[in-house]
C-alpha cells in the first residue's frame, strides 16, 4: 500500500495548488458551482480547467470526462460522501475538496480539507497525498492571541488577509488550538445542530438529504424559494451567506445560486454586531 502524507498547510486552496505542483498536473475538471477561489488557485500554477456540471442531489454529470483525467470534486456541504465514493471507483486521479467536511476519511488520490471552517481559527488545512512537493514552503507566521470573542468583521478582515497568500505552512497558533480542543466533541454538536434545522425545515427544503455515516455538514443546505425564511434566521442572529458566484440562468446550478440557504451549524463562534450582513 502506498504511504499516505498528512501535510499541514494554511489553506484549503494552497492545498490545491501543492497538489498541481507535485503531480505535475496541467489540465483538471472542475464543476461550474464552486468557490471562486478554487478556480483562482488553479490559474495560478497555469493549470488549464475543464468545467462539468453537477446534478440537483449534488452529483456529478461525468459523461465527458475520461477515465484517466484529474477531477476536483467538491464535498458540497458536507453531505455529498456516497459522491465521493462512487466517483473514487471511477477516476484513479479524484481530487477531492473535503473543506466543508473536515470529518470525512481520506480518499481518492488525495484530499484535503479546512480547519478554519470547522474550527475557531484564522488558517489551517490538512492535504492527504501520496506524493511530496519538492519546495520548502515558509511558515504562516500570523499570530492571534484570542478565538473565543472572533467576530463576524474579524472574520472578514482574515479574507482580506487570506486573498493573495502564497503556500505556507499551518501557523504555530492554530496548531496549539487544535491540539487543545476536543474534535470529536465539536463534531456531536455540529451533527445536533444539523438534526435540529433538518427537523424544522426538511417539510419544505427541495433537497432530499440523507446522511451517511461520513457525512459530517459544514452547513445546513436549505433550498427554498421563500426569502422570509433569510429574514427570519437573520432575526435569530445567523448570518446568511449565498454560496456562490452567479451562473448563466439556463445552467441547472443557477438554482443553487438563487435559493439554496446555507444556514451556519458553528454560528456560536462569531459574534454578529449591529448590522446584517450578506
Amino acid at each position: 500500500m502506498t504511504k499516505r502524507y498528512r501535510v499541514k498547510l494554511n489553506l484549503a486552496r494552497n492545498c490545491l495548488r501543492y497538489v498541481i505542483k507535485a503531480y505535475c498536473i496541467r489540465e483538471i475538471y472542475l464543476p461550474y458551482y464552486i468557490c471562486p477561489t478554487v478556480i483562482s488557485a488553479i490559474r495560478k500554477e497555469n493549470c488549464y480547467i475543464k468545467f462539468y456540471h453537477i446534478n440537483e442531489d449534488f452529483s456529478p454529470n461525468t459523461e465527458n470526462i475520461p477515465t484517466e483525467a484529474y477531477v476536483l470534486y467538491p464535498n458540497y456541504f458536507g453531505i455529498s460522501a456516497k459522491h465521493v465514493r462512487a466517483l473514487s471507483l471511477k477516476y484513479q486521479n479524484l481530487i477531492v475538496d473535503n473543506a466543508h467536511n473536515f470529518y470525512m476519511p481520506d480518499c481518492g488520490l488525495v484530499s484535503f480539507n479546512s480547519l478554519r471552517k470547522f474550527f475557531n481559527v484564522k488558517d489551517g488545512a490538512y492535504l492527504y497525498t501520496s506524493k511530496l512537493c519538492e519546495e520548502n514552503f515558509a511558515l504562516d507566521d500570523y499570530f492571534y492571541e484570542t478565538f473565543d470573542s472572533l467576530t463576524y468583521e474579524d472574520m472578514k478582515e482574515n479574507e482580506i488577509r487570506l486573498n493573495n497568500q502564497d503556500i505556507k505552512l499551518i501557523s504555530i497558533t492554530t496548531e496549539r488550538y487544535i491540539d487543545c480542543i476536543n474534535i470529536e466533541q465539536e463534531k456531536l454538536k455540529r451533527l445536533e445542530k444539523f438534526k435540529f434545522f433538518h427537523e424544522r425545515y426538511k417539510g419544505i427544503n427541495e433537497l432530499n438529504i440523507e446522511l451517511t455515516n461520513a457525512d459530517v455538514p459544514f452547513v445546513y443546505p436549505l433550498l427554498s424559494k421563500n426569502d422570509k425564511i433569510v429574514e427570519e434566521l437573520e432575526q435569530e442572529g445567523h448570518i446568511i451567506l449565498r454560496y456562490w458566484n452567479t451562473l448563466p440562468d439556463n445552467f441547472e446550478e443557477y438554482r443553487f445560486y438563487c435559493n439554496l440557504i446555507p444556514i451556519p451549524l458553528n454560528s456560536n463562534i462569531y459574534v454578529r454586531k449591529n448590522t446584517l450582513h450578506k
